[in-house]
């Protein structure tokens, strides 16, 4: 793992991720890595952004209410998906930073495309544990090698034609189940260190103060505007990232 940027560098990083998850609703980890991968790898980025995702995906969960029903509805989907991260994480710890910096730019692109074009396949009824097995699983398997399983969420809770409500209590449970395994996976690999895992639990301040900041925001703009330049935003992150992981 590489050294840290400067701390400013770390704390305007979560500061931004926390007023676009504030204005947005998502993009928290993208935002943070996206800028902190400009400075260090990959693993170090998300090791950084681990107390904070985990905290709000938190506040997330209980402010959406019904737990118990949704864990139930959902719970083939969360077994793969846990067991997945865990075990991916565990096999690609030695992997390059080049090739994490290739998959980490993939999965946004798609993720920045989902929204973008807006494609839905609708899965019926009768295929939903079929399709939560097979998303569940997609998503371990990103949520391992880059810690942003949110488009196998996106692509699943949409196929399934979920409501308003629904999406957000799905979303956030699958969002802060799959941390669990990833927080003791970077743990058990070493990522999480002491120092960093005291840098994590500080970088919950300016993530918090985003938060604040950007749904105060979020009454006096579009909504559907910023979503948009921070797909955008997003588009460039991905594209740097894949250049840098072909050229260097």
């Amino acid at each position: 793992m590489e050294t840290l940027p400067a701390l400013w560098i770390v704390f305007a990083a979560f500061l931004l991720a926390g007023g676009v998850k504030g204005i947005a609703g998502v993009g928290l980890p993208m935002t943070a890595l996206g800028i902190l991968t400009f400075f260090t790898d990959p693993r170090t980025a998300f090791a950084c952004a681990l107390v904070p995702i985990f905290l709000s995906n938190f506040l997330q969960l209980l402010r959406a209410g019904a737990v118990g029903d949704a864990v139930r509805r959902y719970h083939v989907f969360l077994v793969c998906m846990s067991v997945g991260i865990l075990v991916v994480l565990m096999l690609s710890v030695g992997a390059s930073e080049r090739f994490l910096l290739g998959v980490l730019g993939t999965v946004i692109l798609l993720f920045v495309a989902l929204n973008l074009l807006r494609f839905v396949y609708r899965v019926p009824d009768r295929h939903d544990r079929t399709a939560q097995l097979l998303a569940g699983s997609a998503a371990g398997i990103l949520g391992g090698l880059t810690s942003i399983w949110l488009p196998a969420i996106v692509v699943f809770l949409t196929a399934r034609g979920v409501k308003k409500d629904e999406f957000i209590r799905a979303s956030g449970l699958m969002l802060f189940v799959g941390s669990v395994p990833l927080f003791a996976g970077y743990v058990w690999a070493g990522f999480l260190t002491g120092p960093i895992a005291l840098l994590s639990l500080g970088l919950v301040i300016p993530t918090t103060i985003g938060m604040l900041l950007g749904e105060r925001l979020r009454a006096r703009l579009s909504e559907a505007a910023f979503k948009k330049a921070v797909l955008y935003v997003f588009l460039i992150i991905g594209l740097n990232m894949i250049r840098r992981s072909i050229w260097g």
